[in-house]
């Protein structure tokens, strides 16, 4: 640890006060984690006496700034200890990476919107693939019976076209009955 750098709270290094968004997002890192949190050596050991994992802030105060912290968290049987290993950051810096940090989040969101959007329209097609599987097979059942009515349709024109040859040929047998008696 760099003897430079100054001690701040546990609180100022991992809240964050008014910038960038929602909570969930400030629980997560805008960039992954390198390596892991306990991926470091020679250690350095909390006042329980255990490896401290390492972790990055992402306040408005020390955004991007590395520490060590005990295992425990803020929860029973933490000890308290917490050490910065980077030094405090210059005014631009710390603006800048705030910016970018805020950037990242803001993406981040549009882009859990955009899937959201997706996944709805993803929906949709799926019910309308099925809608349109369903009248389709409507359209073919309709083709059917069209087909079955016309081809009753041909064979009641058969048998109506034959009974009207009937109806003629007996009307011409009638005229040439009625003719051939009438002159006589």
């Amino acid at each position: 640890m760099d003897g430079t750098c100054t001690r701040s709270s546990w609180w100022s290094a991992s809240s964050s006060r008014g910038r960038g968004g929602e909570e969930k997002e400030r629980l997560t890192s805008p960039v992954p984690y390198r390596v892991g949190p306990y991926d470091y050596s020679p250690a350095v050991k909390c006042l329980c006496n255990r490896k401290a994992p390492c972790w990055t802030s992402w306040s408005d105060d020390n955004p991007g700034r590395r520490y060590y912290r005990c295992p425990s968290g803020l929860k029973p049987g933490d000890c308290g200890y917490y050490a910065w290993i980077d030094c405090q950051t210059t005014e631009y810096e710390r603006v800048l990476l705030c910016d970018l940090r805020d950037a990242v989040w803001q993406l981040r969101k549009e882009k859990a919107e955009e899937q959201q959007q997706v996944q709805r329209v993803q929906e949709e097609n799926g019910d309308l693939r099925q809608l349109i599987v369903q009248l389709e097979n409507e359209k073919d059942d309709l083709k059917k019976k069209m087909e079955e009515k016309e081809q009753l349709d041909i064979k009641e024109n058969r048998n109506f076209s034959c009974f009207r040859r009937c109806i003629v040929v007996f009307a011409l047998l009638e005229l040439l009955f009625v003719l051939k008696y009438s002159r006589m």
